[in-house]
């Protein structure tokens, strides 16, 4: 853990996070209060139907998101306004602040060519958008010794669902792509692709979730897949492969989500182990 920080630099982070997630927030608030180029986000969805689009009401894990961001901005506020700086919030700040504020931009640019129509760029923002955070998750997992335990929740909550919704959302984008440019699927059904896009979306998702030791990822993936399920009850075609391929998707990353939960209470236990073999071999 690093011990030396530029405290100027420490605060000005703070502020910058929260800077930046206001003005993210405010500009998604726009895209549907205006709406940006006379159309909400939810109806330029709905201009491109394909069977791996979710339920609407799937969408308002936004909220939460957003929500859980704002404990994150709450909480990395702490020492802002002391000339002392707190070493595990500046530790985070340090490590995770430039890759927030470029994640609230790249939120910011996929809003607008969304909006826009300009497709085939979004696809290219929302692959840097996972990317980064990806980038944010892999640098938690380090910090997470050095947090309290309701601290990790500000931390790894927040970024843990943004990714996991963020792998379905790629999946999402990309397969509207595909579908402006009426891309043939080679021989093979949309119903087949669109099986197809929710268990790679679930392998992704489960495997994100593993590699970066964080089970909050798995809850948007599952979340995402319930929303595809109630999207396909409700049309007036019912696809059974694309609902059985949800459903053994969510098999399998609730497998995963329980297995990182496990694998965390097991390491959580060796930690305390060694924590107090030192103390013992320390005090003598």
């Amino acid at each position: 853990m690093t011990t030396l920080w530029n405290k100027s630099a420490v605060k000005t982070y703070q502020i910058l996070n929260w800077v930046f997630f206001l003005a993210m927030v405010f500009v998604n608030y726009l895209a549907n209060a205006l709406p940006i180029n006379d159309k909400t986000t939810g109806q330029l969805s709905n201009q491109y139907p394909n069977l791996f689009v979710p339920a609407p009401l799937t969408f308002s894990i936004w909220g939460v998101i957003y929500l859980l961001l704002l404990v994150f901005c709450i909480k990395q506020s702490k020492s802002l306004f002391s000339t002392q700086v707190d070493p595990a919030t500046a530790e985070t700040v340090t490590v995770i602040g430039p890759r927030f504020i470029f994640t609230c931009i790249l939120n910011m640019v996929w809003i607008l060519v969304w909006h826009y129509e300009y497709v085939a760029f979004s696809v290219f923002i929302m692959v840097l958008f996972l990317v980064q955070l990806i980038n944010i998750n892999a640098r938690i997992d380090s910090l997470t010794p050095y947090l309290a335990k309701n601290s990790r929740f500000s931390v790894k909550a927040p970024f843990g669902l943004y990714l996991g919704w963020l792998c379905i959302a790629t999946v999402a984008n990309s397969t509207t792509l595909l579908v402006i440019l009426d891309w043939s699927g080679w021989g093979q059904s949309e119903v087949f692709w669109a099986s197809a896009m929710v268990l790679i979306g679930a392998v992704i998702g489960s495997f994100a979730l593993l590699k970066l030791r964080n089970a909050y990822i798995g809850l948007s993936v599952i979340w995402a897949l319930i929303g595809v399920i109630i999207a396909r009850l409700d049309a007036d075609v019912y696809h059974r492969f694309v609902v059985w391929s949800s459903v053994f998707g969510i098999i399998v990353v609730s497998a995963a989500v329980i297995a990182e939960i496990t694998g965390s209470l097991f390491r959580t236990k060796k930690v305390k182990v060694v924590e107090t073999t030192q103390t013992i071999i320390s005090s003598n």
